[in-house]
């Protein structure tokens, strides 16, 4: 199997660094440049072996090469550019964070670590003891290997040496484990708002339910989502229920009327009227020119779009 698919089965929620969620691994060997987008979650990537390009942040341009580690935070735009012929090979892994109420002994100090991290502004970190390099190496031996008892485990084991690890190096500043962090409450609050917004996607979402999980009035929620986010709550809602369909349209055979319902759009007349407004072709034409298929299955994934579906295992 290949081993991010089988990362992507087994290694999700993490309990020992708060709440952690991965939402996606991946792996490509020659990376084409992308287009300028953001993400609601946390996007960290390593160079591999070959390859040189730029990172562009904003309005600022970042140079990257074999083994520099560079982090997308959430709500930030961002652009992969290669600047070599050989294209940059990359690993990467997508993933949100909730600080625990309360946390002791070892998982207080994972907690800490994760905490400076996402109040970090590193954009680019270099790996230079190679300690990354070798758990990304680990987890793709692991994972290629033939299935085996306490496989799943290892790889879950790895998964958080890597977050922990990609912390330390992205906090910008050595951590001493007897440091006391000071919790930026209104940041806590916002993550708290967003988290609940992923966590309930597939059914309607209103300012109000959401102020009131986390204790704030509408008006209040809007003005922290407008400055944490850069958008309104309900443009949030609408980026968030966006991304997690552009997920299910190419890393699952799922019906659009399926998907429609897991992202929170009862009609899938609608749900298809946001994505050409959102990313101007429907998700069906979407699925269709992104999923990767080989040239000589591409007639079958044009005949099973039709119904809605993709069989990604041909």
């Amino acid at each position: 199997m290949e081993w991010t698919k089988r990362l992507n089965q087994v290694v999700g929620r993490l309990p020992s660094a708060g709440a952690l969620e991965v939402l996606h691994w991946a792996y490509d060997s020659a990376l084409s440049d992308n287009v300028p987008h953001r993400h609601t979650f946390f996007e960290v990537c390593q160079v591999g072996s070959h390859g040189r390009g730029e990172f562009r942040v904003q309005n600022q341009v970042h140079h990257i090469a074999p083994g520099d580690i560079f982090i997308a935070r959430p709500g930030v735009v961002h652009q992969i550019v290669n600047c070599a012929r050989q294209k940059m090979e990359l690993s990467w892994v997508s993933y949100g964070w909730i600080p625990s109420a309360q946390s002791s002994g070892e998982q207080a100090e994972n907690d800490i670590a994760m905490r400076h991290f996402a109040d970090s502004s590193v954009v680019i970190a270099p790996d230079n003891d190679q300690r990354i390099a070798s758990i990304w190496r680990a987890l793709r031996v692991i994972g290629e290997g033939d299935a085996a008892v306490g496989q799943n485990a290892q790889l879950r084991a790895l998964a958080i040496a890597l977050v922990l690890a990609i912390a330390q190096i992205g906090a910008g500043a050595p951590i001493a484990s007897d440091r006391v962090l000071e919790t930026n409450d209104l940041d806590l609050v916002a993550r708290l708002a967003t988290r609940y917004i992923h966590d309930n996607l597939n059914r309607r979402l209103s300012v109000e339910e959401i102020a009131a999980q986390v204790h704030f009035s509408p008006r209040h929620l809007t003005r922290l989502m407008q400055k944490f986010a850069g958008v309104s709550p309900a443009a949030y809602i609408e980026r968030a229920r966006m991304d997690r369909a552009h997920s299910l349209l190419l890393h699952s055979g799922a019906q659009l009327k399926e998907i429609a319902r897991e992202v929170g759009y009862v009609d899938v007349h609608h749900f298809t009227r946001v994505c050409k407004r959102v990313w101007g072709k429907p998700p069906g034409l979407l699925r269709l020119e992104e999923v990767h298929c080989e040239p000589q299955k591409r007639a079958r994934c044009r005949k099973s779009t039709k119904d809605g579906r993709v069989d990604l295992k041909q």
